[in-house]
């Protein structure tokens, strides 16, 4: 019995060499509110592939999207909406789900154009040239109107009651029988319960659900064109009839794990502890006002959602009355006493305890008691237990957390939310009373919830919105809004249970292993002239345009590209040693077909046209960017293959699989040099004050006990007033540029007034002059004279760096040979040099030397 799913089997046949996956149309991109993500582009041509067949009434009637909760599925939904209307011609569409809730969000999602969820084009939707209308209906006009889908959104129970007992202008079977419809089922693991207990006895909900799945399967089969789609993120595919069931459905699979890998996710991270519900709650209270005050300091507009979970509705209602109480009773001498507490019992500097009481250590305790009260009261707080929750009012509360002028800042449910709850700005659940129950039934459902909980915010920091992750291997503090923290015991059997609830989920939970290095400017430097009033002079940047990218020169590709081939290697398990085969070798030149290099184009999805527009700006088709010699219709391939092998014996696969390493290359290229400012020669000052602070390195100490070579170390220069950092952070080379500079420090003097050397950790970035390549010098050393200040740029480079990187030494080379360097200062006395490259290569090291001497040493 075959365990390959259809999206395997799609998957493989994309692979191959004739196979040419189709395009998304045009119109699903121009009509969206929102930007297609990667794997929802891949999702649409799955699942366009199937209703090209020929068979796809009878083989691919019925799909299924599997796809990670958080991942846009209602977006994919409406994608396959307006792709079945326009190519299939359907107008009939039933929406139908298990929750009232989501009918609410999916009604605002698909048709309320006011919505910050909307998910089309707030202009309209036209296709063809033709408005479309989204009518939202009861029952299926007999005479539909051209150019507009009607809808009907219903929850899977009304759906059976309005079919099994028919009311007047309701939906019958029997007017179903004459028009093609389509049914989407989100959150669709709820209409199985006749398979997924196929040979067991039901209860009496299976058995209701099971007349639901009956009610489905019998709309599907009464019309040879009709479409069930179904939309899930918690199939239980280990269960054998369900697997059966959906093994040729299974359109697209796109689980959790492979989501947060990708960065579309918060972290999870798990705060273990054994202290009780008052503590509890009052520490993730002000761990979620942290967060909010870590927002506010750079620039990002967040309002954090807290969840307070319980296992019983009588319990979260007690917990919401304590929390209000808490927060009632709370004084700047009990928030100083909690405080110090923290202080004491959370000493490890890694810690996010210790981060967050550190930093309310500084911070004006008056105001935070106002704060508190003003943002957690009984008008901010919802819960989710109480009669009638779900009213109109509520559902839009809970659809629109995101919204600043929402105010709700706290959630305490049992279970109502754990499905169809998109919030994207829930950073910490925090568990009540948690002796009730810690069966594996509580933790999968919990595990679920973390999933929802996991949904990445998106905001804006320097300017770029980003949908991913971006901090993960950074010190910043802006990490805490990228964690969903989840609150619980430190007890043994449930953490057992919860890790295999999560690890089953396919959910990533992270550990804390970071080594936190700090440098501290020292106070003596701070009181200097140089560091009060001195400047650091950065080069103004300017738009680019088409212009400025005509050719591959212009991103770094080298239309010659040179690569080894193997017919076979050999790796060691464990050691990881590899045979390469042939060790006598000769060089060939691929001969690359059109035919050849318009399938590899086709298979990587960065050169869709309307993307690679982007990017390159000066081309208008991919035919001008394959033919043009500029571009690809110039480059060749140079193989190191075994001697006496020829480009004749290589197969069309292997041929297609060199183009596209070359693609993937030029791709990493475009995707780096691509910016949308290019350097002038003009540089402008900034005071050194506002631009060099004190910083903080975390290092990951897995990575840094694997990468040996490049273990980051600290050096103590407390005694090295040159030096303005209390320690230097630095790896093996840049701590022998240091001794470098500490060797030559008593003839620096002897011709400087003042010698300081900066390091420049992620502050100061030059952009070569008429390019769009940037870069940040390692080091910036500042001398003056009684002539002149001069701000020399130094650079230590690795022998794997150097070659890929000659272009920087090029430019800070030539900044003192330019005529064109202007320095806006007040007065004409500095002066802009770099140095050649630091290099642990001795001839390099010589040549450093002599640069060195020559530009500072000699008059």
């Amino acid at each position: 019995m075959s365990t390959e799913i259809l999206h395997a089997r799609i998957d493989r046949r994309f692979n191959d060499i004739f196979e040419t996956p189709p395009e998304v149309p045009a119109y699903i991109y121009e009509n969206f509110n929102h930007n297609l993500r990667p794997y929802q582009e891949e999702a649409l041509r799955y699942f366009i592939y199937t209703q090209q067949s020929d068979v796809a009434d009878v083989s691919f009637n019925h799909l299924l999207f599997h796809m990670a909760t958080g991942s846009g599925k209602t977006l994919v939904l409406a994608a396959t909406l307006l792709y079945l209307f326009k190519e299939k011609g359907h107008q009939n569409f039933i929406f139908f789900v298990n929750s009232d809730a989501i009918i609410k969000k999916t009604l605002d999602n698909l048709t309320n154009i006011r919505s910050p969820k909307y998910l089309f084009n707030t202009e309209g939707i036209v296709i063809d040239g033709n408005p479309v209308t989204i009518q939202v209906v009861e029952a299926f006009p007999v005479f539909p109107a051209n150019n507009t889908i009607y809808l009907k959104l219903t929850t899977i129970q009304k759906l059976h009651m309005d079919l099994t007992s028919p009311r007047e202008n309701g939906l019958t079977y029997e007017a179903l029988n004459d028009i093609n419809l389509v049914l989407l089922a989100d959150e669709a693991h709820h209409i199985n319960a006749l398979t997924r207990n196929d040979k067991k006895k039901l209860n009496n909900k299976e058995l209701e659900e099971k007349t639901w799945e009956n009610t489905v399967s019998t709309l599907l089969s009464r019309n040879r064109a009709n479409r069930l789609i179904e939309y899930t993120a918690t199939i239980d595919l280990n269960n054998g009839a369900l697997f059966q069931k959906y093994r040729d459905k299974i359109v697209f699979q796109y689980d959790l794990k492979r989501f947060m890998e990708d960065g579309y996710s918060k972290n999870v991270v798990l705060l273990l502890a054994n202290e009780d519900d008052n503590h509890k709650m009052l520490n993730g209270l002000l761990l979620s006002q942290y967060r909010k005050y870590i927002a506010q300091d750079y620039g990002v507009a967040l309002k954090p959602i807290i969840l307070f979970k319980s296992n019983k509705i009588s319990t979260s209602l007690e917990a919401n009355n304590t929390f209000l109480s808490l927060i009632d009773e709370i004084t700047v001498e009990k928030l100083q006493a909690i405080i110090n507490r923290g202080v004491i019992v959370y000493q490890n500097a890694q810690s996010i305890w210790y981060k967050m009481f550190t930093y309310y250590q500084q911070k004006n305790l008056n105001q935070v008691v106002r704060d508190l009260k003003w943002e957690f009261t009984q008008e901010t707080t919802l819960n989710a237990n109480e009669a009638g929750f779900l009213s109109e009012e509520n559902a839009l509360l809970l659809n629109t957390l995101e919204n600043l002028d929402n105010p709700v800042r706290t959630i305490f449910a049992v279970a109502k939310l754990n499905e169809g709850w998109d919030v994207l700005n829930l950073f910490d659940i925090i568990r009540i009373s948690e002796g009730t129950s810690n069966s594996k039934t509580t933790t999968d459902s919990e595990a679920q919830l973390i999933g929802r909980g996991a949904r990445y915010f998106p905001f804006i920091h320097e300017d770029q919105h980003s949908y991913v992750r971006r901090f993960d291997f950074s010190g910043s503090d802006l990490k805490i809004i990228e964690t969903l923290h989840y609150h619980t015991i430190n007890e043994n059997a449930y953490i057992k249970n919860l890790e295999k609830s999560l690890e089953a989920a396919n959910i990533q939970v992270h550990e804390d292993q970071y080594d936190r290095l700090e440098a501290k400017i020292k106070s003596k430097v701070r009181k200097t002239d140089f560091f009060k009033n001195g400047k650091i002079y950065i080069n103004k940047l300017v738009p680019t345009s088409a212009l400025d990218y005509i050719s591959f020169k212009d991103y770094n590709v080298s239309q010659i590209y040179d690569m080894q081939y193997d017919t076979a290697i050999e790796q060691q398990f464990l050691s990881g040693r590899t045979t390469t085969s042939g060790t006598n070798r000769s060089e060939i030149q691929l001969p690359i077909s059109k035919e050849i290099l318009q399938k590899a184009l086709q298979r990587n999805i960065f050169y869709r046209f309307h993307n690679l527009k982007f990017y390159v700006p000066s081309i208008t088709s991919m035919k001008q960017f394959i033919e043009d010699a500029n571009f690809l219709g110039n480059i060749k391939i140079n193989l190191s293959v075994p001697l006496g092998m020829t480009a004749e014996e290589l197969s069309p696969k292997e041929r297609l699989s060199i183009v596209e390493r070359f693609l993937t290359y030029a791709e990493k290229k475009i995707r780096t040099n691509y910016k949308k400012e290019r350097g002038t020669p003009v540089f402008e000052g900034f005071a050194i004050s506002e631009l060099i602070d004190d910083y903080v390195i975390e290092m990951n100490k897995v990575n840094q006990r694997v990468n040996v070579t490049q273990i980051v170390r600290t050096q103590n220069m407390r005694d090295h007033d040159w030096y303005i950092y209390d320690q230097a952070i630095v790896n093996g080379l840049e701590s022998s540029l240091i001794n470098f500079i500490n060797e030559y420090l008593e003839a620096l003097r002897e011709k400087y007034e003042e010698v300081y050397l900066i390091r420049n950790e992620r502050k100061v970035k030059i952009v070569e002059i008429d390019g769009s390549r940037g870069f940040m010098p390692d080091f910036l050393l500042y001398l003056k004279d009684s002539d002149y200040t001069y701000q020399v740029f130094i650079e230590p480079k690795g022998d794997n760096l150097r070659e890929h990187d000659e272009w920087k030494q090029e430019f800070l080379t030539s900044l003192l040979e330019r005529d064109d360097i202007e320095i806006l200062s007040e007065n004409a006395d500095v002066k802009l040099l770099g140095l050649k490259f630091y290099s642990s290569d001795t001839n390099l090291k010589y040549e450093f030397r002599e640069d060195f001497a020559q530009k500072l040493l000699t008059d």
